[in-house]
């Protein structure tokens, strides 16, 4: 039997969370096709009208189906967007999504598409991820929610969330994983040309470029400093002299505006480094350990491991 999935579409939708969702289901038939297997998924979208609208990016949309007229749903996706918080308004689409918490088997937001879940008090007392950079805002709005600011997905029960932008492409994977298991899950991942597939405890980091488009010229420099200096032991007050602050001061002013520790943004400097050294001549896994400021091989397979989801070998097998 064909599993159900609807995504909800509306003005000034973040189209890759639309189409992310719909690529990753729709590879899923055609690997199963292509293994002599039925496809299982049948998407569409649905909306409150089947008028034309824009999503943030100009791209034109119509839904297949309103509100109304859609099928049952089995899989409800709430792709995030700028739309998504002026929806919360509309008394007609949140009644229908408060009716969907309860027939749904699965419901899943994509980046500010947690605002929707929240709203509805489908999720008090239950904790969803969401862009980074909304997650303060989404706490301050609904409190009865807990908010994970720095996890690439998470669940709860039925409700799925994730953070911005591609990370709703790795919610999907989670989801085709628990219904087709791995090997359909990976190829997929191949298929999209993803170098790896992340596991949902991973942090939304993408790269250093966090800190490189700040706007205090000061963590820019930072930034520059701490890469010049990974393969020493760095500590929180040596970066807070860096950016002339108290370390206090510093901890807080680096969490609210990274949304991750000090510490946990060195270790992502030093495993970014890491894999870069993996892939030249000469480079053994001790000498990458050393020059990354990790203790030894043992440390730095195992945190590797549990950032990326494989061994420094995989990887380096994967990509030599």
């Amino acid at each position: 039997m064909m599993i159900a999935v609807g995504i909800v579409i509306y003005p000034d939708i973040q189209a890759i969370d639309l189409s992310g969702a719909l690529d990753c289901f729709g590879q899923a038939n055609q690997t199963l096709i292509a293994a002599g297997r039925q496809p299982c998924y049948r998407m569409f979208t649905l909306s409150q009208s089947k008028s034309n609208l824009k999503a943030e990016n100009g791209l034109q949309l119509c839904a297949e189906f309103t509100l109304e007229d859609c099928p049952a749903i089995d899989y409800l996706v709430i792709p995030g967007g700028a739309g998504a918080r002026a929806l919360t308004a509309d008394p007609i689409f949140m009644a229908w999504l408060r009716e969907q918490g309860s027939s749904a088997q699965k419901l899943l937001s994509i980046c500010t598409g947690a605002y929707l879940l929240a709203h509805s008090g489908l999720v008090d007392g239950l904790t969803l991820a969401t862009h980074w950079r909304f997650a303060e805002d989404l706490q301050k709005r609904y409190p009865k929610v807990r908010v994970n600011p720095t996890e690439l997905y998470v669940k709860t029960g039925k409700f799925y969330s994730s953070g911005g932008m591609t990370a709703g492409i790795d919610l999907c994977l989670a989801v085709i994983e628990q219904d087709l298991g791995v090997a359909i899950a990976q190829s997929i991942a191949q298929e999209f040309v993803m170098y790896l597939r992340r596991s949902g405890n991973q942090s939304q980091y993408a790269s250093p470029l966090k800190i490189q488009h700040s706007v205090e010229q000061r963590f820019t420099q930072l930034q520059n400093w701490l890469l010049e200096h990974l393969d020493q032991p760095l500590t929180v007050a040596d970066m807070a002299v860096q950016v002339a602050l108290s370390e206090r001061q510093f901890r807080r002013v680096f969490q609210t505006r990274f949304a991750m520790s000090p510490m946990q943004y060195l270790l992502h400097l030093r495993l970014d480094k890491a894999r870069s050294l993996l892939l030249c001549d000469g480079y053994s896994l001790q000498r990458v350990s050393l020059a990354v400021g990790v203790k030894d091989s043992r440390s730095l397979i195992r945190l590797f491991n549990k950032a990326f989801g494989c061994t420094p070998g995989e990887y380096k097998k994967h990509f030599c």
